[in-house]
């Protein structure tokens, strides 16, 4: 489900909510304020599964990432002593430029090639 119709779904909660909320102001019936209480609490579970929706497919992609990055790796760690070198270097720039990508570092001043 995507966040989208996430959101739509905590609307549709949040009428709820404001209908029973409305009908115990006018009647005083509590059932009425239970059913504006379990509705409120459903839209703000499907709000915290929207914002969560995001953070949850980043996740997901750093994970492919770092699988390739240890892949890549463990396939330098492997090469011969001559070679050893370069691929590492290779490894390290992949993972700055992917950590750039994310947002978790800046280049700064050339610091990271």
């Amino acid at each position: 489900m995507d966040k989208n119709k996430l959101m739509e779904l905590a609307e549709r909660y949040q009428c709820k909510a404001d209908t029973a909320f409305q009908n115990y102001q006018e009647t005083g019936i509590t059932r009425y304020d239970t059913a504006r209480r379990n509705n409120e609490d459903m839209a703000e579970a499907l709000r915290m599964a929207a914002s969560a929706k995001e953070d949850h497919d980043r996740m997901i992609h750093l994970r492919g990432v770092l699988s390739q990055l240890a892949w890549r790796a463990a396939e330098a760690n492997r090469a011969s002593e001559e070679d050893r070198p370069r691929k590492m270097q290779a490894v390290l720039g992949e993972l700055l430029s992917a950590a750039r990508m994310q947002g978790l570092i800046r280049d700064e001043g050339g610091d990271f090639k």
